[in-house]
């Protein structure tokens, strides 16, 4: 199971390669099916895997190596398989190989075709590290691989001068809530000494009921999940996000990327439990934002706009189970 597991993640790494190195010199046909059969083929391992996974399989740990130790504190390169990183995995692969599929038609014109799948496998990629991460500190690198690559993505058609200003204002909003991910995780490694899920959730105890710190910590995770899945006020960046291709906004800005602030907290819901005065702000957020997008929507003439502001409205809905404590139903 270890090498199936290596297997999910490497593949489409493997694809960007060949596309980035060699895709040029290659025909489109090649392009596109070899980007697309990289990612069905990882869809096809997690498939495998789910189909063994019973509700009593224990957490699956894959330790790849150890990565540098700061202050005693061991910090390794691991991915986890549970429930949760494997629902994700099956998403991400699945809906992400029909995409891969549908663009071989739909920019079989463009003279950028090749770059085109090598984004989309590197965002791949990028999506699953941030899903299989076994710490907070993997899961920060897949966060931002998937942040450089919609900006790839947004701003594909450069020559537009509204489509280059378009992906600076996501990656810049995105860059606010990532300051406050990134604050949180160092809080987190402060407090703990530790920044593994699994002995996170071991000592979180050690954390005062609804105290100051625990307030501290899950806010700041909380910020990185507003930025990413577009919640009040960090939410005008996912409309402009529709200048990119449209199997981009399909892929990253509706079914993937923006739910990364949904896994986020789920992930850490053994933090987000010790503290009701969060969870009670992230249902009032996810509650204005619901509304705000969903009336915005109704005054939009660009359809795709529409379809952004009902994402985003969408988005607020699961921020509101999260806050109820819903965390499955979130999901």
């Amino acid at each position: 199971m270890d090498n199936l597991i290596i297997a999910i993640l490497t593949l489409p790494l493997i694809g960007f390669l060949i596309n980035g190195l060699f895709g040029k010199h290659l025909p489109k046909i090649v392009v596109g099916g070899l980007a697309t059969l990289a990612v069905f083929a990882s869809f096809v391992l997690a498939a495998s895997i789910f189909s063994d996974y019973t509700a009593d399989s224990p957490v699956k740990i894959v330790h790849l190596f150890k990565w540098f130790q700061i202050d005693g504190v061991p910090i390794n390169f691991s991915l986890q398989i549970d429930q949760l990183s494997l629902m994700m995995v099956l998403i991400i692969t699945g809906i992400g190989s029909l995409i891969h599929l549908y663009s071989i038609g739909y920019m079989s014109h463009d003279k950028g075709f090749y770059k085109f799948f090598t984004y989309l496998n590197l965002f791949v990629f990028s999506m699953l590290l941030l899903v299989m991460g076994s710490n907070y500190l993997i899961l920060f690198i897949g966060w931002e691989g998937v942040g450089v690559c919609s900006y790839l993505l947004i701003g594909f058609w450069y020559d537009n001068v509204e489509y280059g200003k378009a992906a600076r204002k996501a990656f810049i909003m995105n860059r606010i809530g990532d300051l406050g991910l990134l604050i949180g995780i160092f809080a987190i490694a402060y407090q703990l000494n530790a920044i593994d899920y699994l002995t996170v959730a071991q000592n979180a105890s050690k954390f005062e009921y609804n105290g100051g710190v625990i307030l501290f910590i899950t806010v700041s995770l909380f910020i990185g999940a507003m930025g990413k899945s577009a919640q009040i006020p960090l939410f005008t960046w996912l409309p402009d996000a529709m200048a990119g291709p449209t199997p981009v906004s399909a892929l990253i800005h509706a079914a993937t990327m923006v739910t990364a602030g949904i896994y986020l907290v789920v992930r850490s819901n053994f933090l987000y439990t010790l503290a009701p005065s969060t969870m009670e702000f992230i249902m009032y957020i996810g509650l204005v934002t619901s509304l705000v997008a969903s009336f915005i929507a109704l005054r939009q003439n660009d359809i795709k706009k529409v379809l952004a502001y009902s994402t985003v409205s969408q988005l607020g809905f699961m921020f509101i189970a999260l806050g109820a404590g819903s965390y499955t139903t979130a999901m």
